[in-house]
């Protein structure tokens, strides 16, 4: 028997403007996230009410990903599917111009799109349990995501975040490899 059933890939080949794309932040996590990094200058994929408050933002049909990130400060919640990877990059690449950039993403560690962001990031967040998005179901309770989630820091330390979840820093784990080898 096929495990095929167990699987639904079409969720993860969603294009970025799939209405069941949009996942809003819990305030939860945004709130603490804002008050470390001082507010945020930029989220390139939100929604047109600009909720994360971020003095610029990008919001579909625009193409945030490409458009110019100005700004100190990234606030970064994907679309989940495919082309998080690019959203990756990017994030990657504007932390290396030194921009404060916090990016979340499924923790889906086996991923080269998760470890190419571990292997860049200078704190992460993984998250106690798993969100929940502002999204109301039918029921009237809220979307919960169906994995866990991972809150990526470049040029950030997530330590005092640590009540959300257990903040790791990848280049202390690191040199502490090399000094038991």
């Amino acid at each position: 028997m096929s495990a095929s059933h167990r699987f639904d890939n079409a969720k993860r080949r969603r294009p970025d403007d799939h209405a069941r794309q949009a996942m809003l932040t819990p305030a939860y996590v945004l709130e603490p996230v804002r008050s470390l990094l001082g507010g945020f200058d930029l989220d390139p994929c939100t929604e047109p009410g600009n909720p994360t408050d971020a003095r610029a933002f990008y919001c579909l049909p625009q193409d945030g990903c490409s458009l110019p990130w100005d700004g100190d400060t990234v606030w970064c919640n994907p679309p989940y599917g495919e082309a998080r990877d690019r959203w990756v990059t990017r994030c990657i690449a504007e932390a290396r111009m030194g921009k404060r950039v916090a990016l979340l993403i499924p923790a889906h560690p086996d991923t080269r799109t998760f470890q190419k962001a571990l292997l860049a990031a200078d704190s992460i967040l993984f998250f106690k349990g798993r969100l929940k998005f502002g999204v109301l179901r039918e029921n009237g309770r809220q979307e919960a995501a169906s994995h866990g989630s991972a809150l990526f820091g470049f040029n950030v330390d997530l330590t005092p975040l640590s009540s959300l979840g257990v903040v790791v820093v990848p280049r202390q784990v690191q040199q502490c490899l090399r000094v038991a080898a």
